[in-house]
């Protein structure tokens, strides 16, 4: 993660796979360097380096469109987090997410009903407002996007 923690709290490691134990409050926030902010988890399931994730008050989880029609507050896991693990998702900035082949720079994206995967393709409950990727990709892969805070998947007709 390119980010640092820039609000003060103590002992913050954002590029730290997860942890058995929890070193924090689930849902800790703290402010990036880059703009953004990183949020402390419970993954409800193994979440995937550079997955984008939707985060409910007490779990995370890589997210998909049929996950994203409950769960609205979504983020960005730099490292991988193991199953009932604790540890930060970034959820504005500057990431890194997992995007799926052919997305265009600078146009909405949205989940996919790939795990942790975010696409240009349309779907109706699925749009991430407030994320586009940097640049155009071919190839699936891990690319930086841009994340405005805050941000939420959208539901419906846009």
């Amino acid at each position: 993660m390119v980010a640092f923690v820039t609000s003060g709290q103590s002992g913050v490691n954002l590029a730290a796979d997860g942890t058995a134990v929890a070193g924090f409050a689930v849902g800790t926030t703290v402010n990036l360097s880059d703009g953004g902010q990183a949020v402390y988890v419970k993954a409800l399931s193994e979440i995937s380096q550079y997955a984008a994730v939707l985060i409910d008050a007490s779990a995370a989880q890589m997210a998909t469109t049929t996950l994203a029609v409950a769960t609205k507050r979504i983020g960005f896991a730099q490292c991988s987090i193991a199953s009932a693990y604790y540890g930060w998702v970034q959820t504005g900035g500057v990431p890194i997410v997992n995007l799926a082949a052919n997305c265009a720079p600078s146009v909405p994206l949205y989940t996919t009903a790939t795990s942790g995967v975010l696409d240009d393709a349309t779907v109706s409950a699925g749009m991430v407002a407030g994320v586009t990727a940097k640049n155009t990709i071919s190839n699936a892969t891990a690319v930086t996007v841009v994340a405005a805070y805050p941000h939420i998947i959208f539901q419906g007709g846009v």
